[in-house]
Parts: C-alpha cells; structure tokens; sequence
C-alpha cells in the first residue's frame, strides 16, 4: 500500500515538534475541546478533563514517561506550534493485542485559523512514520463519517475502511410500543441456540476491533462456567429471543456491570427481519429498569430505521481505518 505525501505551507503555518507531556496536555486539551465541541459526548469530555487534570499533576508527569507503551492517555504525539501556541495535535497510543502491535492515530485536530494549510496531513503521516520506527503490526483511527474531507484525507495516506459503527442511545420521553407483529414471539433463548447467536455476534462484533474494546458479547454464554463469572465480576444479564413461526429471529441481550452504563448487544441474522429487531428492542426497553442509560452499537447500515423506530437516535457513527502496512511510507 502506498500513500500520499502531505505538504505543508512551512512558512506561515509555524513548526512540528514532539509532544511535552511537562507543558502541552492542557493545551492539547483546549484545541481538541475548540475543534469538536459540536460533537462531545460525555465519554469525549470526561477525556478532555482527564488530558487537563493529567497536565497539571506532577506525580502523573513523573512516572508517565515510563509507562508510555501501557497508558491509553496521549503520552506520545506531535504539536504544531505557531507563535509559542499549540494550534495542530496528533497522538499516539498504543495497544497490544496478543503478539501484535497496533496504533491508535487520535486527536488529530487543527485550529480553525490555521486550516487548509495540509497542518493535519503533516502531523498524522509523521504519526505513521513513528508508529513504523516502532515495529507497529497495524497503525488505525476512526473518524466521524460526516467528515468526508477528513476521509479523503486518510485514504490518501493510505488508509482503508474496515467498519463503519453507529452508537445509539435511547430517546427521552418516548413510551414503547411493546405490541407484537402477528406470529412473533419474544421468549428466553435456549441454551442450545447459543451456537447460532454466537456467531452472530462474532459478525455484528467483529474481533478486528477487540485491540480497542473488548467485545464481551460471550458474557451471555450458557453453562455454570459463566455464571460463576458473571457471579465474580457482578454482572448481570438479561436476553430475550425473538421466533417467528418456529423459525429463530435474533437475540437481544443486556449487560450491566457496577458503576458502568448499561449495554445492549445484537445477534441477528444475515438477512434479520426490521420487525423482529424493532420488536425486540421495544420489548428490552420495556423491561429494563433504567431503559434511559443504554448503550448499543450495531454495523451502520439497513437495520438503521429499525433502531429508530424502538426509539433510538444516532450518536455518532465512526469510520474504522487501518493502515496494515506502514513500513511502505
């Protein structure tokens, strides 16, 4: 695979230099919080808060060098500075998925007033490069895909798109509608099922992107092996399998964990049914306790109006890219 090389107006635009963890992460933090601030999550601005915090505390600053490889807080990276002000940020971090290593390319961020000047091509190919001085296996990133020039950008660096996620949280004050389509049941699933539900979930969930987050969809396994553990780790998890005539529709499952929001996971067939999935959804909401604090992510793509119609909206959805072969920059 090979890439683009990105040029860069050098003479108005400032200077690249690495990332100074003693001075740069409150920095950082503010340019990240100026150029996305439309779209922050509270999973995005808990990390901004965190990169502000991490910036001002010494005992962090002291022992944070040493634990770069093992810390997925921006400990690695590159500025561009103009004027003695941080306006362009990219970072580095690590993960290491069995004997692999893989990159995460994040936090690519230029200031408004220094756009267009190729600042955010510059600082993302030299990210690369590092990544290769460090015998990465893979170098990835995700970007918003209503982002397309930011897209086109990382395809002409030579990256290529794996996944395309979409998060979706309930809607407020919407009531579910729990009627059934005629001839669908919602029923516990069966225990001998759960060969066909899992590998559903292995192609809704796909281990490509475990390096990142875990996909513990296995949480809902039967047999006594994984009850102890969901026993161990206070986890709890209800399921509810749809049939239609007999015939096996999916399985939505929920997992909650102390102090973490809870999850729903899908396993659905090649071809699902938007009924079947809308009813199931409706009829998990309704039975949940906090409906309102779920998470659920799912491939972006034909089932979208489906997840609506249970009363879901988009957050966000992310574009994965990999570029698997660095060392060709």
């Amino acid at each position: 695979m090979t890439a683009a090389t990105i040029s860069v107006n050098t003479s108005s635009a400032g200077r690249m230099r690495p990332l100074n963890l003693l001075r740069d992460l409150p920095a950082v933090a503010d340019l990240i919080e100026i150029c996305f601030s439309s779209t922050l999550d509270p999973e995005g601005r808990s990390y901004i808060d965190q990169m502000r915090r991490s910036g001002y505390d010494s005992s962090f600053l002291n022992w944070a060098p040493r634990v770069i490889e093992t810390v997925s807080l921006p400990l690695t990276g590159f500025v561009w500075e103009s004027r003695g002000r941080v306006v362009g940020n990219v970072s580095l971090i690590p993960f290491n998925s069995g004997k692999k290593k893989i990159f995460l390319v994040a936090n690519v961020a230029t200031h408004p007033d220094y756009r267009r000047q190729g600042i955010a091509g510059h600082l993302t190919e030299t990210a690369i490069r590092r990544a290769q001085e460090r015998h990465a296996t893979s170098v990835w990133l995700h970007v918003r895909d209503d982002n397309p020039g930011a897209i086109q950008l990382y395809q002409n660096l030579g990256f290529v798109e794996r996944a395309r996620r979409t998060s979706w949280q309930v809607q407020s004050g919407i009531k579910p509608n729990t009627s059934l389509p005629s001839g669908l049941q919602i029923i516990p699933p069966s225990p001998r099922d759960w060969v066909i539900h899992s590998a559903w979930f292995a192609r809704a969930y796909p281990p490509e992107l475990d390096w990142y987050r875990p996909q513990t969809w296995n949480i809902f396994q039967p047999g006594i092996l994984k009850f102890l553990y969901r026993l161990m780790t206070d986890t709890s998890i209800s399921q509810w399998s749809a049939q239609q005539d007999g015939t096996l529709m999916g399985m939505i499952g929920f997992q909650h964990a102390a102090y973490q929001p809870g999850q729903l996971w899908a396993a659905l067939p090649v071809m699902p049914d938007a009924r079947a999935v809308t009813a199931m959804l409706l009829h998990a909401r309704s039975r949940l306790l906090y409906p309102h604090n779920l998470m659920f992510e799912y491939p972006c793509g034909p089932l979208d109006d489906a997840i609506r119609a249970a009363g879901f909206s988009p957050a966000r959805t992310l574009v994965w890219m990999e570029n698997a072969t660095p060392a060709t920059l």
